[in-house]
């Protein structure tokens, strides 16, 4: 919410999947803050989940018990109107599968070994039920 930079102070700003772990409410006060630390005609780079039009909102709910958080994410309408309201001229998207949770995409997000070593973790007897519940949840 308040970031330790001075304004106008990157190119780039990278934001990895925390947008959607806040509400509504709280999201564009944080995209504000991107803004402000960003020199004009820089860019923020989000990627964030969206839900498509047609999912209903037990998506949402299964993801919130799934993860115990109240995440809040969004169409790409409700994304792109949130982006330009809070101040952006310009947004371009781009969509793609959800690949969290996938063996594929442990890999490529962590490599082998940072992949192995969630597997491992999640074999774990105390760690075992939230991870089927996150692959289950995330796979449907």
């Amino acid at each position: 919410m308040a970031l330790p930079f001075p304004d106008n102070h990157f190119d780039v700003v990278i934001n990895e999947a925390m947008l959607t772990m806040y509400a509504d409410k709280a999201k564009r006060p944080l995209i504000q803050e991107y803004l402000r630390v960003l020199k004009p005609g820089g860019r923020l780079l989000t990627h964030d989940i969206m839900l498509l039009p047609q999912a209903s909102g037990d998506v949402t709910a299964q993801m919130r018990a799934a993860i115990n958080v109240n995440v809040q994410p969004l169409t790409l309408a409700g994304w792109r109107n949130l982006f330009l309201e809070s101040g952006f001229s310009r947004v371009e998207n781009a969509q793609g599968a959800m690949t969290l949770m996938t063996p594929s995409g442990m890999i490529y997000d962590e490599g082998w070994g940072g992949a192995a070593k969630i597997v491992r973790d999640a074999l774990k007897a105390e760690n075992r039920a939230t991870f089927l519940r996150l692959f289950r949840t995330f796979r449907r």
